[in-house]
């Protein structure tokens, strides 16, 4: 029982979050690098696309995400929020089998009308070479864990 003179309250805590559009990613390079890394890789896991991101900032390609490493656990807070954004407006969508991210169509049209500059996707052809097995593992991790449950 609660002592007399005390009152119990609850608290309604409030956050707000910035409403995407598509209109409003057209500017946004970070998320079209994303949506582009998304393609090339045809689809990855969020956790594969973490360590991807990781592994080609650690080789010199920095998208400008910011990550935290605890143990051998890589993420970033960042790269949820863009997901979390491309989900939203509809130019990537989870694959329900696989648990990978993949373009849309709507995605595809999107990106066709950006710039996307070629020293970046030189870039990341070159750097991908390396570091896709790792993702491409990552995955048929995932894959294997997903198929006992």
């Amino acid at each position: 029982m609660s002592q007399p003179g005390q009152t119990k309250s609850k608290e309604l805590k409030l956050t707000s979050k910035q409403v995407f559009t598509p209109d409003s990613l057209k500017d946004d390079k970070r998320k079209i690098k994303l949506l582009y890394l998304i393609k090339t890789l045809n689809g990855a896991s969020e956790k594969a696309l973490t360590i991807g991101l990781y592994e080609l900032k650690q080789k010199g390609l920095d998208l400008g995400y910011q990550f935290n490493v605890i143990g051998n656990n890589v993420f970033s807070p960042m790269i949820k929020e863009d997901i979390t954004a491309l989900l939203y407006v509809g130019y990537i969508e989870n694959d329900p089998q696989s648990k990978k991210l993949k373009l849309t169509s709507s995605g595809q049209e999107f990106l066709d009308k950006q710039q996307i500059e070629d020293d970046f996707k030189n870039n990341l052809a070159q750097l991908l070479s390396d570091i896709k097995m790792k993702i491409n593992a990552i995955d048929e991790e995932n894959r294997l864990k997903n198929k006992r449950r």
